[in-house]
């Protein structure tokens, strides 16, 4: 009997171990399989202050950021998942400072800002700004997750949001 237990016990550990390790390797190969990010030679039509060069893909995070959105219930959930998104996808290795804006609102954006995309979540119009250094973002009607926000080198106060570099 104890032969039996020993065998038994030795061919699940195998087989556990043996998963574990085909389970890893599924899970490793898409991240060695993933291409850097181009480099985005950023010349900002926003007001930007030269050409610094950014390692940013925003039309791979803005894919991301329509797939993690259509997951939330609400638009301002929404918008909170697009901020996330758009800050730690791997298309923004450099964590430049991102920004959902609603476009139907009134809200100035000025700064050195390397990309901007348009991008509809549930069913309102907004813009995904990254910012490579220093910048605003001034909300001049309502505030709240459906309008606005930030994620990244910022500081708040009130109806302005400051961002102190990418």
């Amino acid at each position: 009997m104890k032969s039996f237990q020993s065998k038994t016990v030795k061919t699940l550990a195998g087989t556990v171990l043996g998963g574990a390790v085909i389970a890893g390797a599924f899970v490793a190969a898409p991240a060695q399989a993933a291409e850097p990010a181009p480099t985005t030679s950023a010349s900002s039509s926003v007001g930007g202050s030269g050409n610094v060069n950014v390692n940013l893909d925003p039309v791979a995070i803005v894919n991301a950021i329509k797939d993690a959105v259509n997951d939330q219930g609400d638009r301002g959930g929404a918008v909170q998942a697009a901020l996330d998104v758009g800050y730690w996808n791997a298309g923004n290795p450099d964590r430049l400072t991102v920004a959902v804006v609603n476009k139907n609102q009134d809200i100035s954006v000025e700064g050195d800002v390397a990309d901007a995309q348009s991008i509809d979540i549930k069913g309102g119009n907004y813009v995904i700004y990254w910012f490579k250094g220093p910048g605003k973002i001034t909300n001049n009607g309502d505030g709240g997750w459906l309008n606005w926000g930030a994620f990244g080198n910022i500081e708040r106060i009130d109806n302005v949001i400051s961002v102190n570099g990418g």
